[in-house]
């Protein structure tokens, strides 16, 4: 019946708020930016189908996991799209901006309804293995997205030319690296600010 405690159970249980500061839009958004920027600046031909997944899901999985804005990876895949139809960072694809909004949502969700594992108390083990797994999963949205719109549109994609399977299986394998990337750089960091603090 009481509306303020309901809202204190669902904080305990899961990781999220429903407000946000300026600052930490900022943030979320600029991550985003620079997701693109680093894509950009290290856009070379490896013939590797989402091997941008390593600097693009590390950072999602940092704000991600750092944010407990119920909406914060949605916030950031939007700075990143918004940052993909600048004139100075559009890429060849018109419809990049399109894959880079799918990640967020996969991860707001599975932070929402996969709470045993996105919590602050769940072991490291867990954890760590949850956003290695969230990783990989957000980043194969793209190849979903790109079928997607192949069979909708017949939009040529270039990753397809040697079938399905590879290119799905290459952005989730380097999806989940970018994720334990990510995942190693928040826990390290929550790992030395523990010890400052007991200190």
């Amino acid at each position: 019946m009481n509306g303020t405690s309901s809202l204190k159970n669902i904080s305990k249980n899961f990781p999220i708020e429903w407000s946000l500061s300026w600052i930490e839009a900022l943030l979320l958004i600029g991550g985003g930016v620079v997701a693109v920027v680093l894509h950009r600046a290290l856009d070379t031909s490896l013939g590797l189908p989402g091997h941008h997944g390593i600097e693009w899901m590390a950072i999602m999985i940092i704000g991600r996991v750092s944010s407990k804005y119920r909406g914060a990876g949605t916030l950031t895949s939007i700075g990143a799209s918004f940052a993909s139809v600048l004139p100075f960072l559009h890429g060849d694809n018109p419809l990049t901006w399109i894959y880079y909004l799918l990640p967020g949502p996969v991860m707001d969700l599975a932070f929402r309804y996969l709470p045993r594992y996105a919590n602050e108390r769940s072991s490291p083990v867990g954890k760590l293995w949850f956003m290695v797994l969230l990783g990989g999963f957000a980043h194969a949205t793209k190849p979903v997205g790109q079928l997607t719109v192949n069979l909708l549109t017949g939009w040529p994609i270039g990753s397809f030319r040697f079938g399905v399977v590879y290119p799905f299986a290459s952005h989730l394998l380097f999806g989940m690296v970018g994720g334990l990337l990510g995942a190693l750089i928040v826990l390290g960091v929550r790992h030395f600010s523990s010890k400052e603090g007991n200190s």
